[in-house]
């Protein structure tokens, strides 16, 4: 009997005995240390803001719209960062990214420009904005595309120009629908940027092949800038048929503020106006608006 119970004693500490023994040997192959359980990460220092709560996108030329993104550094110590920002097609952001130096506690302000082309679809959309592990979505909302009812193509369709005097003087800013030349210098008229530098050129691109008979142009003609001192002297005006430039009419000496070109209709895709001169010198083009009719 005692040995019996001597021997129901000893099992237990024989099992502890080889429990420690291979525990021992774990640690020999282990490199004699206990694996550490990974620390749960430290939040991130870094925030995401906005200034508004979404973003309605009228989807017409030079419209002003967009957010101001807050990219923060809510940490104890300096970083450099990389925000990323992004939406879906067809809306267009100015910069997809923002990269930075953040001292610590500081909040950096960016203004991001939305924009749509004409032909987008009505609804709902998101943009997103991601840094390390923060993500912020901010919604979206494109207003229908508002229809022009005086007759002019050029009214909320594609324009593009040779170069662009920015961020005053966009060439959007020539088909806003403000002839009025008192409120040049305030992005409603367009000033190419290569001073001293002819031929410029602004054209703008239909949506389909349109009938085209008459061509409005309003240069700069204000008493603080009238157009024989200012304005622009000598242009052609082109229409664009087929893969061909066809010229349609050809304004030389000008001193007048309104020039309007008429010319035989046809079907073109688009029209652009081509300057030679401007009654300043060798100096710029300025076109306050340009208006394109069938007749």
């Amino acid at each position: 009997m005692l040995s019996t119970l001597r021997s129901r004693w000893a099992e237990p500490a024989r099992r502890r005995s080889i429990a420690v023994t291979v525990a021992a040997v774990v640690l020999v192959v282990l490199g004699g240390a206990v694996p550490a359980i990974a620390a749960r990460p430290a939040a991130s220092p870094l925030t995401l803001a906005t200034d508004v709560g979404q973003v309605t996108v009228n989807p017409v030329p030079c419209a002003n719209q967009g957010f101001q993104l807050r990219f923060g550094n809510a940490g104890r110590e300096d970083v450099y960062a990389d925000a990323f920002i992004s939406a879906p097609e067809p809306l267009r952001l100015s910069r997809s990214l923002v990269s930075s130096y953040l001292p610590a506690g500081y909040t950096l302000k960016v203004a991001i420009a939305v924009s749509a082309p004409r032909d987008t679809p009505p609804g709902r959309y998101t943009i997103t904005v991601t840094t390390g592990d923060q993500r912020l979505s901010l919604p979206v909302d494109v207003e229908p595309a508002p229809v022009d009812d005086t007759g002019d193509l050029a009214r909320y369709v594609e324009v593009s120009a040779s170069s662009e005097n920015l961020p005053n003087y966009p060439a959007c800013g020539a088909v806003d629908g403000d002839r009025d030349s008192t409120h040049w210098g305030s992005t409603t008229g367009w000033n190419d940027s290569t001073k001293g530098s002819f031929p410029d050129w602004l054209r703008v691109t239909f949506d389909k092949p349109e009938t085209v008979g008459r061509v409005d142009l309003y240069t700069l003609d204000s008493a603080k800038y009238p157009a024989d001192r200012y304005g622009l002297r000598d242009w052609d005006v082109q229409a664009l048929v087929g893969d061909d430039w066809k010229t349609v009419a050809r304004v030389r000496g000008n001193l007048a503020g309104k020039v309007s070109s008429v010319f035989s209709p046809l079907t073109a895709s688009a029209v652009r106006v081509v300057t030679q001169s401007s009654n300043e010198g060798v100096t710029y083009s300025r076109v306050v608006e340009l208006e394109v009719y069938a007749s």
